[in-house]
C-alpha cells in the first residue's frame, strides 16, 4: 500500500514552475482582499471608512493607561435616521464643552490624558459575538416574544482586562470622559459621512438629533473606552436632544410609555388596554424602532470595533447614556462603568437579551458575572428609582422614569446617610457629582448586586396572540355578612329599643336571656356578672281523630268506577288542641313588693 506521508509533503522552490508563480501573482490581489474585512453598512456606491490606525498587541490583565480622545461619533435618530458621522480629532480641531446647564464654554483642549488602570474581569458572554448573530438573536426574540434559549455550549466564562473599579483615580477618570460632552467649533472640524448617501454638511440642527459617542484610546490603541452621551440637561423641549431623550427615557424606563400615572407624563405609545393592562408586543415593537438610542449604540459600536478590532472596549456613560451603554454591554459581553444611570432592567428584559442558561431572561437583574457596574448616590432619584411622583421634577418635566432595578452590580455612595443630602435631581448632573461624591470620597465603595427587585409589580402584560407573560396577583379580602331578621310589635318604639313594657314577637333564636342588673350603663350592664335564664318555646300538641269511608262499585273499569259512586264519610269528634306553657322564672330587684 502506497504511503500517504508523499502527499503531505511541502513543495520547494525548485520544482515551481514560472507559468505557476505567475498564476499566483495574478491572484494575490484577489485573495488579499477577500479578507478584507467587511463594514456595517458598507455598499458599492458608499465606502465604508477603513481604518487606518495601529493596533497594539494583546493588553496585559492589569496596566495602566493614558487614554486621549480620538473621535467623536454621531449617529442620527429622529430628524436625521441615514446620518452617521465621524470626527477625528486632531492638534487643529477646537472644541467647546457644555455645562450641566447645557450652556457652551470657552475652547478646550481635549487632548489632556486621563489616566485608568485595569484588572482582571470575568464575563460570562456569547462565544460567538458578531454583529450577524447578535442581529439573529434579537431578531429572534422580537418575533417569538421571549430570548432565544441557547445551549451551554454557546456561551464561555472569559477573563479580560477590565477597569479597576476598586481604585478611586479609575473611577474619576471614567467619569470624566460621560461628563466630557463636546461640541466641534464650526469651521474647525472635518466631520465624515460614514454613509456617503445623504450630505448633510449644510443641514442645519443636525448636531442635535441622534447619540453622541466620544472614542477615547490609549498609546497603544489596546484598550478603547466609548462614552456615550446622556440625557441632555435641558428638562423641557426644545432645547438640545431633550425632546428625543424623553421619548426614549419613557419608552424604556417607563411602564407602558407614560401611560396609565401622571396625565404630565409625555406619551409615547398607545399600547395600554385598560388599567394597568398593557400589550407588550405593542411595547417592545416601540422600543426596537430603528431611531431609537439602542439600535443607534449598535451601530457605533459595530464601526468603532471595525477601527479598533483587537482593542479590548470600554463602555461608560452617564444617566440616559449610562442605562444604553448597560444594554450595549449586556448584548456584546463588555466591561461596562456608568454613573447615576437610569435602572435599566425593565428595558433590558424586554429587548430579549440573550441570557446564559439557568437565568430567567425576564429578570436580567439576577444575572452574574455581567461585567457592570453602576455607580450612583442615594441622594440622586433618578439613580434610585424614585423620581416619578406626582411631585416630582420629572413628572413636571414629562418624563415617567418608573423602573427601580439595575443589572450587574451598584456601587453607592450613602450621602443621605454620611452626607445628610435631601434628595433631588440637582443633585444627578455628572459635574456636581465627580465635585462633591467621586472626589469627595476617600474611597469608593464596595459594589454588590441587586436581585431583591422588581419593576412593574401593579401591571399585567400580555402578548399580541393573548398569552399571558407576566402577572401580578393581589390578595383580595372577601368579608361575607349575616342577615339577621326580626319580627316584633312594638307600639313606642325608642332610640335604642321598645319602650313598650311587654313585647311579643317571633326571632328566629329557640333560647330567650333574661338578665339582672344591679347598675345600669349608656351601652351595657355595669355589674361583673350576668344570670340567664332559659325558657323553651311552647309546646303544641293537636290529635287529629279518625277517618274512615266506604265506596260501593257495581261495575269496575279499567281505571276507575263506571257506575255512579257513593260515599258515606264518619266524622270523628273535631281535633283537640292542646298548648303546654313551661314555668318561667323571674326575679325582681326592689324595695316595695305590690300584689299581683
Amino acid at each position: 500500500m502506497k504511503s500517504l506521508r508523499g502527499q503531505n509533503k511541502k513543495p520547494s522552490w525548485g520544482n515551481t514552475r514560472l507559468s505557476d508563480l505567475l498564476w499566483s501573482v495574478t491572484l494575490l490581489p484577489g485573495l488579499i482582499s477577500a479578507y478584507q474585512p467587511v463594514y456595517l453598512g458598507s455598499r458599492p456606491a458608499s465606502p465604508f471608512l477603513p481604518p487606518q490606525i495601529p493596533l497594539g498587541d494583546s493588553p496585559p490583565l492589569s496596566d495602566t493607561h493614558e487614554f486621549t480622545l480620538r473621535h467623536i461619533f454621531h449617529r442620527g435618530t429622529y430628524q436625521d435616521p441615514d446620518l452617521h458621522r465621524r470626527l477625528d480629532i486632531t492638534p487643529d480641531t477646537r472644541l467647546r464643552a457644555v455645562s450641566d446647564e447645557g450652556v457652551e464654554t470657552d475652547v478646550v483642549t481635549p487632548n489632556t490624558p486621563l489616566v485608568a488602570s485595569s484588572q482582571p474581569l470575568t464575563i460570562e458572554r456569547l462565544a460567538d459575538r458578531r454583529l450577524s448573530v447578535i442581529e439573529e438573536h434579537l431578531v429572534t426574540a422580537r418575533s417569538s416574544g421571549s430570548a432565544v434559549a441557547l445551549s451551554p455550549s454557546d456561551w464561555v466564562m472569559d477573563t479580560l482586562p477590565g477597569p479597576n473599579v476598586t481604585e478611586k483615580k479609575t473611577v474619576v477618570a471614567l467619569a470624566m470622559m460621560t461628563a466630557n460632552d463636546y461640541i466641534e467649533v464650526p469651521g474647525t472640524g472635518d466631520w465624515q459621512d460614514i454613509h456617503g448617501r445623504f450630505n448633510h454638511s449644510g443641514s442645519f440642527g443636525w448636531q442635535g438629533d441622534g447619540l453622541r459617542g466620544h472614542v477615547y484610546a490609549d498609546k497603544t490603541n489596546s484598550t478603547v473606552v466609548i462614552s456615550l452621551k446622556g440625557t441632555s440637561p435641558a428638562l423641557f423641549d426644545g432645547e438640545g436632544t431633550t425632546t428625543n431623550d424623553k421619548i426614549n427615557d419613557n419608552l424604556f424606563f417607563s411602564c407602558c410609555c407614560g401611560q396609565g400615572g401622571s396625565y404630565l407624563w409625555r406619551q409615547v405609545c398607545d399600547c395600554q388596554t385598560t388599567l394597568y393592562n398593557a400589550n407588550l408586543t405593542c411595547i417592545v415593537e416601540a422600543m426596537l424602532d430603528e431611531n431609537r438610542y439602542y439600535r443607534a449604540s449598535i451601530d457605533l459600536y459595530s464601526n468603532i470595533t471595525e477601527m479598533y478590532p483587537n482593542a479590548n472596549v470600554w463602555l461608560t456613560g452617564h444617566s440616559l447614556g449610562g442605562a444604553v451603554s448597560s444594554l450595549l454591554g449586556l448584548t456584546f459581553g463588555v466591561p461596562v462603568v456608568t454613573f447615576e444611570a437610569v435602572p435599566e432592567a425593565l428595558p433590558a428584559a424586554r429587548l430579549g437579551l440573550p441570557s446564559p442558561p439557568g437565568h430567567d431572561s425576564r429578570y436580567p437583574q439576577s444575572r452574574k458575572n455581567t461585567g457592570s457596574y453602576h455607580f450612583g448616590h442615594t441622594a440622586d432619584p433618578v439613580y434610585m428609582g424614585t423620581c416619578n411622583g406626582v411631585s416630582s421634577v420629572c413628572t413636571w418635566g414629562g418624563y415617567a422614569m418608573e423602573s427601580a432595578c439595575h443589572t450587574g452590580q451598584m456601587c453607592v455612595y450613602d450621602t443621605v446617610e454620611d452626607k445628610g443630602w435631601r434628595v433631588g435631581l440637582s443633585k444627578h448632573r455628572i459635574n456636581y457629582v465627580i465635585a462633591n461624591v467621586l472626589a469627595g470620597y476617600d474611597d469608593v465603595p464596595p459594589c454588590a448586586p441587586e436581585e431583591e427587585c422588581y419593576d412593574c409589580e401593579l401591571w399585567k402584560f400580555f402578548r399580541s396572540n393573548g398569552s399571558e407573560i407576566t402577572t401580578t396577583t393581589s390578595a383580595t379580602s372577601t368579608s361575607t355578612s349575616t342577615t339577621t331578621s326580626r319580627t316584633s310589635t312594638c307600639k313606642t318604639p325608642g332610640w335604642w329599643g321598645c319602650l313598650d313594657p311587654t313585647t311579643t314577637g317571633e326571632t328566629t333564636s329557640t333560647s330567650t336571656s333574661t338578665s339582672t342588673c344591679k347598675t345600669p350603663g349608656w351601652f351595657g350592664c355595669k355589674d361583673p356578672t350576668t344570670t340567664s335564664d332559659i325558657t323553651s318555646a311552647p309546646t303544641i300538641t293537636t290529635t287529629e281523630p279518625p277517618m274512615t269511608s266506604t265506596t260501593t262499585c257495581k261495575t269496575p273499569g279499567w281505571f276507575g268506577c263506571k257506575d255512579e259512586t257513593t260515599t258515606s264519610v264518619v266524622i270523628a269528634p273535631a281535633a283537640t288542641l292542646t298548648i303546654t306553657e313551661p314555668p318561667v322564672t323571674s326575679t325582681t330587684t326592689g324595695k316595695h313588693l305590690g300584689r299581683l
